[in-house]
């Protein structure tokens, strides 16, 4: 499960994964290089070239460090989904991460993941009100640009293959596989100060139909987003994120069902040196569903807004 897996909430033939194709985004960045979970700041042999702090200062989008070699940490990553067409519709999609970094190129996670639906007079979807386990991801990421005088972007990707129980937005069983397949830059705008990232993910997943079970159902996301952020101090950042969703009825991005378009504020509170929390909250700003009169949102496959709260702690 991936923050894309989770993104597809929204979706019903989505519930909780993804897999490959271009690139795709999430993680968990962490830690400075005192040692926050995934992302720390490495130390650059070469100290004049300006760095990205590690930690999840862009909100969702992730930066592309991955830390440094023997970096080990613990991360609970909580999305929270709100608001259909009509009726009360909420989720909270909680994720429990161990990660390390195994050399200065690879950084590996082994997550498990809790779920709560509540839904009440919501169509299409049953009354629920129920908090249960969600599923399992493993994922893997590798550095592949790093940063120089010369150049100032660094890049990243990952796969996470993940398994869940239960779809995302009904709660009820239902078995799926998939894999998110990333790509993670950044850059160094003002030293010190503005800093920049961008995430591209394709979320490609089978699942099992909750209508007729043994039949399985292809469906994929796919997501790019943008965001900023400034320094006010040592430990604290503050920013803007976009992300813009696009759900199709095929494992291939080639049947387009809805798309969404998020934007909100983003906060980085480095609470100690080895303990960081970030937070975002983002409406749905634009969208539309396939077929539907309304030109406004897309609130079939996704929802009225979204937010996360997560700590990061080093070990």
């Amino acid at each position: 499960m991936t923050n894309s897996s989770i993104t597809r909430l929204g979706a019903r033939a989505c519930a909780v994964l993804p897999a490959s194709l271009f690139l795709c985004a999430i993680c968990v960045s962490v830690a400075s290089a005192q040692g926050l979970p995934k992302k720390s700041a490495s130390s650059n042999s070469e100290s004049s070239v300006p760095e990205v702090p590690g930690d999840d200062i862009f909100g969702f989008t992730a930066p592309t460090d991955i830390g440094q070699a023997g970096d080990k940490g613990f991360a609970n990553e909580n999305d929270g989904f709100f608001g259909k067409r009509s009726g009360s519709f909420s989720v909270l999609a909680s994720k429990y991460e161990f990660s390390r970094t195994l050399t200065e190129n690879w950084w590996v996670a082994g997550s498990f993941f809790s779920i709560y639906n509540h839904a009440v007079n919501v169509p299409d979807i049953p009354d629920v009100n129920r908090f249960q386990f969600f599923g399992l991801s493993f994922e893997i990421e590798r550095r592949v640009l790093r940063r120089s005088a010369g150049n100032p972007f660094a890049i990243s990707i990952s796969v996470e293959p993940a398994w869940a129980r239960v779809d995302g937005t009904t709660g009820q069983s239902s078995n799926s596989l998939g894999a998110a397949f990333k790509l993670f830059v950044d850059a160094v705008v003002v030293p010190d100060k503005l800093f920049w990232a961008s995430n591209l993910i394709w979320a490609p997943q089978s699942s099992e139909d909750l209508n007729y079970p043994g039949h399985w159902v292809a469906s994929s996301t796919t997501l790019a987003s943008t965001a900023l952020t400034y320094q006010v101090s040592e430990k604290l950042f503050i920013g803007a994120e976009a992300r813009f969703f696009s759900a199709f009825g095929s494992a291939w991005p080639t049947n387009n069902i809805g798309n969404a378009l998020y934007v909100g504020p983003t906060l980085l509170w480095r609470i100690t040196d080895k303990v960081a929390f970030n937070t975002t909250f983002q409406p749905q700003v634009l969208g539309h569903t396939k077929g539907s009169p309304d030109p406004r949102l897309d609130l079939d496959n996704f929802q009225r807004a979204q937010f996360r709260a997560k700590f990061a702690v080093a070990f």
